[in-house]
């Protein structure tokens, strides 16, 4: 090697030298060129159609981030990881679904912080009532408890749930929440008698029927009376890591839900995304929605805003919603909006949510609240919160002692029991019906905001105590907002 060098001579070797490094550079030019044009992270998974994920890109193998540690446990409601020794000891108990009051007199309640999920929903008296379900987390005062109605009990069926409320609906119709318990087998803990209504107590400090509470300590032992035995079978929805995923999607720092498009301050909900906390924030009533024993403001990873079509069926104003089949859906986590549709084949399926591409979009791991509206509901989204319409101010009714409850929920003891014929149900429609509505306008919105849905609402009165109940209950006057729902109109 010695000699070929010698051979080349000093002013050759030094110009093949040369050449190399020029050679070098140039390769080291390009490479710095491309890894700037490419960048240097992995790519984000994409979740919807709002755009394609980044394509992949080679690393060095010195700052290639390690993978994640696989999650072995986690919360079946909510993702939530899970040690193995609480995976243990919990993987065994059903989920507890709770009915919750949301009339006017029942402000605030307890219990809602520790829920893994909540539903909320039209009943009758165009208000909403909450339906709080527990796994991960015990809840030992739940107040106040209310009585069954048919659109809750399907979600029950779906997530076989243990099922506590105080009552429930009794009809000649679709609406018969008394025999479908019977009917379709729900593990019931009725406040109004059996093995399960040791479980319930009287608040002195409430008027009736807003002063019902139980625990989920209390109920799990009533279910164990009553042999409901796990483990839970209930079909899992997917989780994600915060901000994964999310970042293509519009920013949405507030959300307004308004159940019957009329602004009244008893029909309205808005929820704040929080950065710091990663959560959203809810309000109602003029204010922000607190627990009424933490005084701690309500907060969820994920709130999902699903459109359904809606009937009334009787006199009562008892509400049917149209849970079968596919409809629109919009979810709010990490504060983004993900547009798209929910999906139910029948009572037993699990409720789940797309994205406009047609995959199902995966949660933040966390409690999930599930708005459900009408067609004559409005959604307003905006990008910060403060871009939000001011929340209307709220004056509640003085409370009505001894108020008028369904199915004896009013009764502060001793509970009576009701024992209806399974006979007298029917399966509710998985198809909307009813006279078409025409088409209204909703109240004018801010500028900066996005209006989903439309629909028409008359209220112009808060409701009363009474109005929160069911047979017991005088019907509205025609003016009075109850949700209504058009075959003609689509969500």
């Amino acid at each position: 090697m010695g000699a070929w060098l010698r051979g080349l001579g000093r002013t050759r070797l030094a110009g093949l030298l040369a050449g190399v490094a020029i050679l070098v550079g140039g390769g080291v030019a390009t490479a710095a060129m491309l890894a700037g044009r490419t960048g240097s992270s992995p790519a984000a998974a994409s979740l919807s159609g709002g755009g394609p994920a980044n394509p992949p890109v080679s690393t060095p193998s010195s700052t290639v981030p390690p993978s994640p540690t696989p999650i072995r446990f986690a919360g079946i409601l909510d993702g939530v990881p899970m040690s193995e020794s609480e995976w243990q000891s919990r993987k065994d108990l059903l989920p507890i679904a709770v009915m919750l009051d949301n009339s006017p007199d029942a402000f605030p309640q307890a219990g809602l912080d520790k829920a893994d999920l909540v539903y909320e929903a039209f009943v009758e008296g165009g208000i909403t009532r909450f339906m709080a379900v527990y796994w991960r987390q015990e809840a030992d005062y739940l107040e106040p408890v209310r009585s069954a109605r048919t659109p809750f009990l399907i979600w029950v069926d779906e997530l076989g749930a243990l099922y506590a409320h105080a009552g429930e609906a009794v009809t000649d119709n679709d609406a018969n929440a008394g025999g479908q318990i019977v009917e379709w087998s729900i593990k019931d803990l009725s406040a109004f008698g059996g093995p399960a209504s040791a479980s319930y107590f009287r608040d002195s400090d409430r008027f009736a029927p807003h002063n019902l509470v139980t625990g989920t300590t209390a109920l799990r032992e009533a279910g164990v009376r009553l042999n409901y035995t796990g483990p839970p079978s209930l079909a899992r929805w997917l989780f994600k890591a915060d901000g994964e995923g999310t970042g293509s999607y519009p920013q949405a720092g507030g959300v307004e839900v308004d159940f019957e498009g009329n602004r009244n301050p008893w029909q309205l909900v808005q929820w704040h995304w929080d950065p710091k906390a990663k959560v959203y924030a809810r309000y109602e009533f003029g204010g922000p929605h607190v627990d009424a024993k933490t005084k701690e403001q309500l907060k969820f990873k994920n709130v999902v805003v699903m459109t359904v079509g809606s009937r009334v069926v009787d006199e009562n104003g008892h509400v049917l919603l149209d849970q079968f089949g596919t409809g629109k859906a919009t979810v709010f986590l990490d504060g983004r909006q993900i547009d798209g549709t929910w999906k139910k084949a029948d009572r037993k399926a699990r409720t789940r949510f797309y994205d406009r591409s047609g995959a199902e979009i995966a949660f933040d791991r966390g409690s999930t609240f599930i708005e459900v509206i009408g067609f004559e509901s409005t959604v307003t989204v905006a990008r910060t919160a403060a871009e939000l319409p001011k929340i209307p101010e709220y004056v509640p009714p003085p409370p009505e002692p001894g108020g008028t409850g369904d199915s004896g929920d009013a009764t502060p003891t001793p509970f009576a029991l009701r024992s209806p014929s399974p006979a007298a149900s029917k399966s509710p429609s998985p198809t909307a019906s009813g006279t078409p509505q025409p088409a209204g306008s909703a109240s004018p919105q801010p500028s900066g905001t996005v209006t989903a849905g439309t629909g028409t609402a008359s209220a112009t009165s808060s409701p009363t105590a009474g109005q929160a109940s069911s047979t017991a209950t005088t019907p509205t006057s025609p003016g009075t907002a109850v949700p209504t729902a058009s075959t003609t109109k689509t969500p």
